[in-house]
C-alpha cells in the first residue's frame, strides 16, 4: 500500500504546526492525502501558515487551521465535536507543540515550571484523553520528547515535561493497545529551526549561539536535522509500516545519545 492511498480519506491533528517541525509533519500528511487539522497559537491570518496553503493549493478544504490553546480542555472538545461532524475517521495525533525554557531548577518560578508543563506535558494529556476515543483500530499517536527526555539537560522544567512524556506514552499504549491504536515518542536532538537560536532571560544571543554549536559538537553527524527528517520518522511511526511498534522511543538525534559520553570522550582523545 502506497502512503498515499493509505491516508487517503482519513484525517490527522498536528499541534504546533505553523512552524518548524510541526509544518513539516503537516506537509508530509498533506502530500500523502490526508485531511490535517493544524493547530497553532498564531492567528489564521499570520503569513507563517502561507507554505500549508500553498501545499494544499487547488485541494484546499483537506487543510484545517485551528487556532487553539493546546493546554484548554474546552478547545479539544470543540476540535473534537468537528471531527464527528465532519465524519473523516481519525487515524493520526502528533503532539508537536511545546515550548522550551533554558533555565536551571533554581532559576525557574514556580509560574514558568507551570507554563512549561501546561504546554509540554498537559496539552498531549488532554489531546489523547479526548480524541483517543474518535479514533479506530490502526491509528497511531506520536508525542515528541527530545534527547532531554532520555538523558540528564540542566533545563529544569523542559527535561521534566519530556520525560513525562514518555510516561505518558507508555501509559497511553497499554491502555489503548487492546483497541488496535499504537502510541510512539520521538526524541529529536538538535534540529534546526528558530526555537534552538533563541535568547531568552539566561541566555542572549552570544550564549544562544554556544548552545547551538554545543548540541552540534555532541551529535556524532556533526550537524542539526532538518525539520523534514524528523517529519519522516513521525510518518513512519503514523503508518502501516510501523503497525508492530508501540510504547517506543525512536531517538532522532544523529547519534547524540547512542554515542554518549564515550563520543566526546573518543573525540577528545583523537580515537574519532
Amino acid at each position: 500500500m502506497t502512503t498515499q492511498s493509505y491516508w487517503s480519506g482519513k484525517a490527522a491533528v498536528v499541534t504546533g504546526a505553523a512552524r518548524g517541525q510541526g509544518a513539516a509533519e503537516a506537509l508530509r500528511l498533506l502530500r500523502a492525502g490526508a485531511i490535517v487539522h493544524a493547530l497553532d497559537v498564531l492567528p489564521a491570518d499570520d503569513p507563517t501558515w502561507d507554505a500549508l496553503r500553498a501545499e494544499a493549493g487547488a485541494d484546499a478544504g483537506r487543510l484545517r487551521i485551528r487556532v487553539a490553546d493546546v493546554a484548554s480542555e474546552a478547545g479539544w472538545r470543540t476540535l473534537a465535536a468537528q471531527i464527528e461532524r465532519e465524519g473523516a475517521p481519525l487515524y493520526g495525533l502528533v503532539n508537536n507543540a511545546g515550548v522550551t525554557l533554558r533555565k536551571t531548577v533554581t532559576e525557574t518560578s514556580h509560574a514558568e515550571w507551570r507554563r512549561l508543563l501546561d504546554i509540554n506535558l498537559d496539552g498531549p494529556f488532554l489531546a489523547i484523553h479526548v480524541l483517543a476515543g474518535l479514533m479506530p483500530a490502526g491509528a497511531s499517536i506520536v508525542n515528541t520528547s527530545s534527547t532531554a527526555g532520555l538523558t540528564g539537560y540542566f533545563s529544569a522544567a523542559y527535561t521534566a515535561s519530556k520525560w513525562g512524556l514518555r510516561g505518558l506514552t507508555r501509559a497511553a499504549a497499554l491502555e489503548l493497545a487492546g483497541r488496535g491504536i499504537r502510541v510512539n515518542t520521538v526524541c529529536p536532538g538538535l534540529v534546526e529551526t528558530p526555537m534552538i537560536m533563541q535568547p531568552n532571560a539566561v541566555h542572549d544571543a552570544g550564549r544562544a549561539r554556544l548552545f547551538y554549536e554545543g548540541n552540534r559538537d555532541a551529535t556524532p553527524l556533526s550537524r542539526g536535522a532538518d525539520p523534514d527528517e524528523i517529519a519522516a520518522a513521525v510518518m513512519f511511526l503514523l503508518g502501516p509500516d510501523a503497525s508492530f511498534i508501540t510504547g517506543a522511543d525512536l531517538p532522532v538525534d544523529g547519534g547524540m545519545t547512542g554515542g554518549g559520553v564515550y563520543w566526546r570522550i573518543g573525540k577528545a582523545t583523537g580515537n574519532l
